[in-house]
């Protein structure tokens, strides 16, 4: 297993390095401690199974470093690390394609089923904020997630955004990226931002999982 580190604190990827170590003693760590370290990363490590990020890194400012990161790999699971948990942030890096979302002053031990349940396809987001994000997420219009931490389903049908559902058809379609790109004029790092979001959101890992699921859940996809 690979897995990225991205923190400008010493002390704090020290102490993820050997949580992460105790998951998987074979896995692999690699750290930076900026943005453009983040993204060099990435290009050094493409086949990485995680990334633990930061938000608050020297060269990065809001979420700039996770939009960036997921237009370079969207397929990425990157779990974000905060010193803030507001509904508002956490609804945010969701809608952007973060695979999940955790407080830094969260207990070692629940961080390590949070990372664990993430790499097993999961979204986290932590129990006490999760139905306040549920409740909060039209005002971003983010969809509700397709599961909650212990893997129940949040709501009986996985709704999509507007953009989502026309980036769905297109799928359906058999449409490839470019052309999905040129159909609703957005840049090839959107498109392909909407399109880990719906499989995400489906619990899928390829357009075909995603058109059956989408269809098992009422969505007119032929």
């Amino acid at each position: 297993m690979k897995i990225l580190l991205v923190d400008d604190h010493s002390l704090i990827t020290d102490a993820l390095r050997v949580l992460l170590l105790d998951i998987d003693p074979n896995a692999n760590v690699f750290t930076a401690g900026d943005a453009a370290g983040a993204e060099r990363l990435l290009d050094q490590h493409p086949d990485a199974d995680l990334m633990l990020l930061d938000l608050g890194i020297p060269g990065a400012s809001g979420t700039s470093v996770l939009e960036a990161l997921v237009a370079k790999a969207p397929d990425l699971k990157i779990l974000v690390l905060s010193g803030v948990q507001d509904q508002r942030s956490v609804m945010r890096v969701l809608q952007l394609g973060a695979a999940g979302f955790v407080p830094k002053s969260m207990a070692s031990e629940t961080l390590v089923s949070a990372i664990k349940f993430v790499l097993s396809g999961g979204v986290y987001i932590p129990a006490d904020l999760l139905d306040d994000v549920t409740r909060g997420a039209a005002m971003l219009g983010l969809p509700e997630r397709g599961r909650d931490m212990l893997g129940q389903p949040a709501s009986n049908r996985v709704q999509l955004t507007e953009r989502q559902e026309q980036v769905l058809q297109l799928l359906a379609r058999g449409a490839p990226i470019k052309i999905i790109c040129r159909e609703l004029g957005l840049s090839e790092g959107t498109v392909k931002t909407h399109v880990t979001a719906i499989y995400r959101a489906f619990g899928a890992s390829n357009r075909t999982e995603a058109l059956l699921a989408a269809r098992r859940q009422g969505y007119d996809v032929g």
